[in-house]
């Protein structure tokens, strides 16, 4: 009896083999796309820092520290190679030439790069000239805006008003102010502000060394107004 159920079973038709069906995939054309831009971008970052630092430009830098004041010249310098920055003021290399012979208008450290704003011609206050500040009030100073270079003159206005109306003495009879004084002074402006509250108006002229006590004085006093010489040379 086993026997035929084996013959049976054997004899019984094999039950079909059943593949899943194939799960068709859903294409994303905008995600590739984007990443494809991805990838160009980062290429194209990879390839704007590696030319960023391939370029160096050459820079003057002191070599050693330089004191405000000080006759620069070669020995005091070196150059470096930077990148290029927009930010960082510097000078290249082929305008060291232009310091040579000039003074430091400040304090220049060891190894820090150098600007063009260190050179000047000469230290203010030059030898036998000495700078005046002057606070003016509105009237004492000329309607057009003073500019650093200008020439002006310094009008002592007390002793000028004595001499011009000839006010003399009741008890001496003589002129209270000696009309031969020198009430007018020749000047240099090398820095300005103005107080827009108040409307006064400080400039630091650059005057004669024997002039420095007189001007200081009369500005104390406000008894100094400015004039403005022609800006032509």
């Amino acid at each position: 009896m086993q026997q035929t159920l084996a013959a049976e079973q054997a004899a019984a038709p094999a039950p079909p083999i059943v593949t899943p069906a194939a799960v068709r995939r859903q294409r994303r054309p905008l995600l590739a796309v984007l990443a494809g831009l991805l990838i160009l971008l980062g290429a194209g970052g990879g390839a704007l820092v590696f030319l960023s630092l391939g370029s160096t430009v050459e820079a003057v830098a002191a070599r050693v520290p330089v004191a405000r004041g000080q006759l620069m010249t070669a020995e005091m310098f070196t150059t470096v190679q930077i990148a290029p920055d927009q930010q960082l003021a510097y000078l290249e290399a082929d305008q060291l030439p232009t310091l040579l012979g000039q003074r430091a208008a400040h304090d220049v450290a060891a190894g820090t790069l150098v600007s063009a704003t260190v050179a000047v011609e000469q230290m203010v206050p030059s030898v036998g000239r000495t700078v005046v500040g002057m606070s003016l009030p509105p009237g004492a100073e000329p309607a057009i805006e003073l500019l650093v270079g200008d020439r002006v003159r310094v009008i002592l206005t007390e002793p000028a008003y004595a001499c011009a109306a000839g006010e003399s003495s009741a008890e001496t009879g003589t002129a209270t102010v000696a009309c031969d004084v020198n009430v007018v002074i020749p000047g240099v402006v090398v820095a300005t502000a103005r107080d827009e509250a108040s409307g006064q108006v400080s400039v630091s002229v650059e005057v004669d060394q024997a002039d420095a006590a007189r001007t200081a004085a009369a500005a104390a006093l406000g008894r100094a107004a400015l004039v403005l010489d022609s800006r032509d040379n």
